[in-house]
């Protein structure tokens, strides 16, 4: 078993083949939005509730450390741009492989939009991002989306099929989509791509168990599980909710036994 397999057991831990991702590194793109203001509670209670994974920005890994006990794995993320700036849908490199080792990531996660005017750009970083996990024996999250000036409105399905091809084609070890409409679609993705691929969580979804049966059919089409962010730490009880995340993700639970509000 090489370090790349090593690293990858820190996340899928349960032996299953399935993961609970949560992502909190949207303190770069959008500012200090409700529910991530403080950082240290949120990785408390994601620890606590059940998370398999994180995905952080380089410096709020030091919160990490605060932690007591068993850890999940870390995804140290590689890519930023801001709402503020010119060019929103534009990833550019904030980090590097090397850096994350360093920093005692046990993986990096880059983010792509295809469709935008920077395509080629955020290709070509994804390329090198690969080229150093391979060297590295670094396990890669590849977050891929159809957004842009190029990208088809309303997205299609097709593109999102076509982005979850990019991802594997280009050597993510776990690839993160958003949701496409039919379910028909996750089931080719799930069954055309070598790697894990884990459905985005999106916006906050008012609507909770919708979201959750969601992330049922999700599964039951061969995902491997989700990455969710907003819906969990902007819910009115994220630690609860996370709980029923992972009791459907990795206990095969209904979504009435886990959400009966």
């Amino acid at each position: 078993m090489g370090g790349k397999s090593l690293r990858l057991r820190r996340f899928f831990s349960r032996g299953d083949g399935r993961l609970v991702l949560f992502p909190l590194d949207h303190g770069v793109s959008c500012g200090p939005v409700p529910g991530i203001a403080q950082m240290e509670p949120v990785l408390q209670y994601g620890v606590a509730s059940g998370a398999d994974g994180f995905v952080l920005h380089k410096g709020m890994m030091a919160y990490v450390e605060r932690i007591p006990g068993r850890l999940p794995g870390i995804f140290m993320h590689l890519s930023a741009s801001t709402q503020i700036g010119p060019s929103f849908h534009h990833k550019v490199l904030v980090g590097s492989v090397e850096e994350a080792l360093r920093r005692g990531a046990d993986g990096v996660s880059v983010h792509v939009n295809l469709g935008d005017e920077a395509e080629p750009e955020m290709l070509m970083d994804l390329g090198r991002v690969g080229e150093a996990c391979a060297q590295w024996n670094m396990p890669l999250l590849v977050m891929i989306y159809v957004r842009g000036t190029h990208a088809p409105k309303p997205v299609t399905d097709e593109a999102v099929e076509h982005a979850a091809r990019v991802a594997a084609e280009l050597g993510a070890d776990i690839i993160k989509i958003p949701a496409p409409q039919r379910i028909e679609t996750l089931e080719r993705i799930a069954k055309s791509v070598p790697v894990p691929v884990v459905m985005a969580g999106g916006t906050k979804e008012p609507d909770e168990r919708a979201f959750l049966t969601r992330i049922r059919m999700g599964l039951e089409a061969g995902l491997a599980g989700v990455a969710v962010g907003r819906n969990v730490f902007q819910h009115p009880c994220p630690d609860r909710f996370l709980r029923a995340i992972v009791g459907l993700v990795h206990e095969g639970r209904r979504v009435e036994e886990v959400w009966d509000t």
